[in-house]
């Protein structure tokens, strides 16, 4: 019966064993998940240069370009015919807005104005000999000149250029000469009284103003302290430069007799940097000045304005100026 029942067992079959199924189902899935990556990794690069080409419009296929060939055609010489007449209208009416704003001045022959390539010219006619000793004066009136100018300016639509002796005088130039040449009146007048006594010299010598201190009742001989009545002329000399643009220079000069028996000085070089910084302290103790824009400088018997031969030339040489540079 035993080997009956050996004989009735059915053989076992071959093949992969069951665990193979899970792995190859588990590998299928994991060979589907890296070919979605890479599609995906390639879709992303692609919308990136996309992206680079161009805004969303160029990105989503909007064409915002047209060939040239299906461009409409264009009439270029009307166009310009156009433009040129639009431009010589705006320069004939520029021309009358700035004809009728300077009428005094072209009536007394100062100005003439006249359109070159469709611009408006102002030409400032060269003032007469007699006039032109009153540079004040004269930078007064340009000032006017451009003041009346760029008020017509904002009218029209077409430049304006102002010149003057055949050579263009630029709206920064002309402003600030005629910002020096009221300055320049400022002192005169503020000083009226000491220039007639001869305490006090006002200069204007091209873009600089130079006030010159005479040596009268400012320092005893050889010392920097400032004496009383100094410092009176000093006040009205302050109220004058208060507000001055461009840097300041206050300068001491001296004779050219040495200094003798002095323990505090040893040469006309420090007295005169001495008395240059007494001056300097003062204004600026007064704020009359601001010290950003002052420098101090003591130069001796360097620029004499008359002989040291004489008497009355060494006391000319001796001074205090204050050198206003307008440049």
């Amino acid at each position: 019966m035993a080997s009956k029942k050996k004989d009735d067992c059915p053989e076992c079959g071959t093949g992969a064993p069951m665990w193979m199924a899970t792995f190859a189902d588990m590998a299928t899935l994991l060979m589907s998940f890296f070919v979605l990556l890479i599609a995906f990794a390639e879709m992303e690069e692609r919308d990136t240069v996309m992206s680079a080409e161009g805004e969303t419009g160029q990105n989503l296929g909007v064409q915002d370009e047209i060939p040239s060939e299906e461009a409409p055609p264009v009439n270029e010489g009307a166009e310009d015919d156009d433009g040129i007449k639009k431009a010589d209208a705006d320069a004939a009416k520029g021309l009358e807005i700035v004809k009728a704003a300077l009428e005094k001045e072209v009536t007394e022959g100062k100005v003439t104005v006249s359109i070159k390539d469709q611009q408006v010219v102002v030409e400032v006619a060269k003032p007469e000999a007699a006039e032109a000793d009153a540079g004040a004066k004269v930078l007064q009136e340009q000032l006017e000149i451009y003041a009346k100018v760029a008020a017509a300016q904002v009218k029209i639509d077409v430049g304006v250029k102002i010149s003057q002796e055949s050579d263009d005088i630029s709206a920064e130039q002309l402003a600030r000469d005629a910002a020096l040449a009221a300055q320049y009146q400022k002192i005169r007048e503020n000083l009226a009284e000491e220039i007639e006594k001869e305490l006090v010299e006002v200069i204007r010598d091209g873009e600089t103003i130079i006030v010159r201190l005479a040596e009268q009742g400012s320092f005893k001989s050889g010392a920097a302290e400032l004496q009383p009545g100094f410092g009176r002329l000093l006040d009205k000399v302050g109220v004058s430069l208060k507000g001055a643009d461009g840097l300041i220079t206050i300068e001491g000069h001296t004779d050219n007799v040495p200094m003798a028996f002095s323990e505090r000085f040893r040469s006309n070089w420090d007295l005169s940097a001495a008395r240059s910084a007494a001056v300097a302290d003062y204004l600026l103790d007064s704020e009359s000045l601001e010290g950003g824009n002052v420098m101090v400088t003591g130069l001796a018997d360097t620029k004499p304005l008359m002989s040291n031969d004489t008497r009355e030339g060494r006391a000319k040489n001796r001074r205090i100026e204050i050198v206003i540079d307008g440049s």
